[in-house]
């Protein structure tokens, strides 16, 4: 039975091939576009999922907050130094605490008669043995026991095949972490971590290690510098129960009614498995994808089924004329509604069938490129890919099958043997329009989300930042004391190179991603200030040469150490001063240094990304310097470049030239929101395709249908023009509906998408006005292709047709 069912339905299908194809292909898309979202989600939401004592470990976190309001003040993945030791000694429900500080970039020296040197840009951190044993990493060769002591080190096998060509040779060599001229001898080598994890270790010094270089930073309570720390809880403690033990030991060790009479800390316990998408603390990655985006992209992912299984009722339904016969007969030689609904329910699962087998390998397709474009380790190499395409399988099957098999099997015999079914007495005229219309309400949806998040993007690579950020480059300078004596030798070789206009050294760049915020004291206060400013170290030459404009007094004079400072204009606001002349000549001091006199105001500038607002800045100068910054004519970029290399190899011949472009770092703070705009473009585009589809079956149907009504038309005079408007006019004001659904909708969730960024654009009616526009073109073309076709037949063929 079954297989005369399935012999039935090929032949059916086979006689509608260019129908069957249409339903096979926008089926498979969908199936395809659906699998490609799964993927994404799946590999966001399973960061760090693999480790075996997830559910136990934590992330320590501050929150500070403002003792006036209880508002949060700043989101904190850092720690104090001193934080560790103490929570060891007081919390015993703590199985294991291991601190992890953070390095960035840093360049590494291999001893030996081959002299290597190498540059690491991220995966860099001192590490407490602890975190190996709480975390599950699988070891080549050693193990991370010995980083208990100092000068040890743990590396992954690319690093131990880059540095030494395999695992076991790495054992016991020495590597010299160069900035800081400290020997580390290999203890272990570990594979290389995945890519869906928050913790992308490559070379992991121990914490002995700087405990012995600077012993008095693990006694400071006040800084949060770099440092993160993980606990693993014993077996059968909750979190929410050491949660609210937290602020006792807080009151306990950090005395800041004396220290901060304006703000408070509050510690926390932020899961494992929560970290990739808590949007209110920094990711390390530095690139996930919002919960909520994530939401988005999954709504994406139904509705592009949707649209699918909408094309294939809309086809089967209007196909459902051309099978009266078949089905009158049927009837008559008795089959009952049952049977025929099976029937047409194995078509459509025969259809489903197909559009899975071509959807995945679509999926497959493109599964690496889409990884590459959005910089992900995607695969489909999981369990619940196949429970996916099942569920995909039988939702399809039931949702495009189900009604039009219900209208199929229930016309009434006598009147489909005589031909007299038509398609307002199968509701397929209502039907199909109000599918139609839900179609096109998903595809403008995507539409208007795409155009707002491709001029959003464009609108945070346009947005003047209050700095030059085009023609700026940065140089990372070796941070070793007796290579440091020579800043000032490098600067002035660099300043005399033909195309150089400004130099600079500095901590780094106005815009950058560690914020290095302090509370300090004002005047003669006693007090501190009741916010935080951001502390940026530069030379005097720093403001010229990322072209900050000055607002009131001067610049420092010239010193090694810090003297003098300047502040933005934001500061000048938030200390309640009438103007920034008033600033000058006052003092502001931090909780080790002096009172240092304000000589100078410049200019606001956006020294994070534009999703936050501006925040109150210091600029200080002194010895704290990672980078010489360089103010390069465009036009002489290329033929200055080699030189300032050439320099700087001069100057440090053991030291590795590293160049960073300041637009390129500028843009790399908006990857999250890159990915979401790549995404929301290629799966709106899919969407659109498949309801174009649909149109192009629908009006391929009505051409037949219209047969000899065109071929009358046409001998009564009408134009070619009236014909294309006959078949367009219906689907023009089905598009004009689904806009007045969308477009609201589409303001609805994408003003609150916008609302997350401090800067972003206006929603105006361009956007809308856009996608109504593109919507209409796109269906006119898909419609006009086919009616123009229909129009110029020859009548005469058309009024023989029946």
């Amino acid at each position: 039975m079954l297989y005369n069912n399935l012999k039935i339905a090929f032949r059916s299908l086979w006689r509608k091939k260019s129908f069957s194809l249409l339903n096979i292909l926008g089926l498979a898309i969908g199936v395809a576009a659906s699998l490609l979202i799964f993927s994404v989600i799946r590999n966001e939401m399973s960061y760090d999922d693999y480790h075996a004592k997830k559910d136990r470990v934590f992330r320590v976190t501050t929150t500070i907050k403002s003792r006036s309001n209880g508002e949060v003040v700043a989101w904190e993945p850092n720690v104090p130094n001193a934080l560790p030791e103490a929570l060891r000694n007081d919390f015993p429900q703590f199985e294991q605490v291991a601190s992890l500080w953070f390095i960035g970039q840093a360049q590494f020296y291999i001893p030996g008669k081959e002299e290597k040197r190498f540059k690491e840009g991220e995966g860099l951190a001192w590490a407490d043995p602890a975190l190996f044993e709480m975390l599950d990493f699988t070891w080549l060769a050693g193990n991370a026991r010995e980083l208990k002591d100092p000068n040890t080190a743990v590396i992954t096998e690319s690093v131990a095949k880059l540095f030494f060509g395999g695992n076991e040779q790495a054992i016991g060599k020495i590597i010299q972490l160069y900035s800081f001229r400290i020997p580390l001898k290999v203890a272990g080598v570990f594979k290389d971590l995945p890519g869906n994890t928050d913790l992308r270790l490559r070379i992991c010094p121990s914490v002995a290690t700087l405990r012995k270089e600077q012993p008095d930073m693990f006694r400071d309570w006040n800084g949060l510098n770099d440092h993160a720390l993980y606990v693993l809880l014993k077996e059968g403690v909750k979190p929410e129960t050491m949660v609210k033990q937290l602020p006792a030991f807080v009151k306990k060790y950090y005395n800041e009614e004396q220290r901060d009479p304006h703000n408070y800390s509050t510690l926390g316990l932020q899961s494992l498995k929560n970290i990739h998408l808590d949007k209110n603390f920094r990711v390390p990655t530095g690139s996930a994808i919002s919960t909520r985006e994530l939401w988005s992209i999954g709504l994406i992912g139904v509705f592009l089924l949707l649209v699918a299984c909408i094309n294939f009722i809309n086809l089967a339904t209007a196909q459902s004329i051309s099978r009266a016969k078949e089905i009158g007969v049927r009837k008559v030689l008795g089959s009952n509604r049952a049977q025929l609904l099976h029937q047409f329910l194995n078509e459509t699962a025969v259809i489903t069938f197909f559009s899975l087998i071509l959807g995945v390998m679509i999926a497959m397709a493109a599964l690496q490129p889409l990884g590459r474009l959005i910089d992900r380790e995607l695969s489909f190499n999981h369990p619940s890919v196949i429970l996916f395409l099942l569920t995909i399988g039988v939702v399809v099957t039931l949702l495009a099958g189900f009604y039009p098999a219900v209208v199929l099997s229930g016309f009434n015999p006598i009147a489909a043997i005589k031909s007299r079914i038509s398609t307002r007495a199968i509701g397929g005229i209502s039907l199909r329009r109000g599918l139609v219309v839900v179609q096109f309400v998903i595809a403008q949806l995507l539409v208007i989300g795409t155009l707002v998040v491709v001029q959003q993007m464009k609108y945070f690579r346009e947005k003047p930042m209050g700095f030059d950020k085009e023609s700026t480059v940065l140089v990372n300078l070796p941070s070793d004391s007796t290579l440091a004596t020579r800043y000032n030798y490098l600067k002035t070789r660099l300043a005399s190179i033909r195309g150089v206009e400004n130099v600079s050294l500095c901590m780094d760049g106005p815009s950058n991603r560690w914020g290095w915020q302090s509370d300090f004291y004002f005047e003669n206060s006693a007090e501190k200030q009741p916010f935080l400013a951001s502390r940026m170290f530069g030379d005097s030459s720093y403001l010229e040469t990322f072209g900050i404009a000055m607002q009131a007094g001067r610049k420092p004079f010239r010193s090694d150490t810090t003297e003098e400072v300047m502040v933005n204009e934001t500061m000048v606001r938030k200390l309640g001063l009438s103007s920034p002349e008033a600033i000058l000549g006052k003092t502001v001091s931090f909780n080790n240094s002096g009172k240092m006199p304000v000589v100078g105001v410049f200019r606001d500038f956006n020294n994070r990304s534009l999703r936050d607002e501006i925040k109150p800045m210091i600029l200080l100068s002194g010895n704290y310097y990672e980078f010489v910054a360089l103010q390069i004519r465009p036009e002489q970029m290329p033929a200055t470049l080699p030189e300032v290399q050439k320099v700087f190899t001069e100057v440090y011949p053991t030291y590795m030239y590293d160049l960073t472009y300041m637009d390129e770092r500028v843009g790399a703070y908006y990857k999250a929101e890159a990915i979401t705009g790549l995404l929301f473009q290629v799966f709106a585009f899919l969407a659109v395709f498949i309801s174009c589809l649909g149109l192009y079956g629908l009006v391929s149907f009505m051409a037949v249908q219209k047969t000899k009504e065109v071929g009358v038309r046409k001998v009564l005079g009408a134009s070619v023009q009236s014909i294309v408007y006959l078949f367009s006019k219906e689907f023009t004001v089905l598009i004009g509906i689904a806009f007045l659904i969308s477009a609201p909708l589409g303001y609805y969730f994408m003003h609150g998408w916008l609302e997350d960024f401090h800067y972003h654009i206006d929603l105006g009616w361009g956007v809308f006005a856009c996608a109504i526009a593109l919507s209409i073109g796109i269906a006119w073309i898909t419609v006009g292709y086919k009616a123009v076709n229909a129009a110029i037949a020859n009548p005469v063929k058309s009024l023989r047709a029946e």
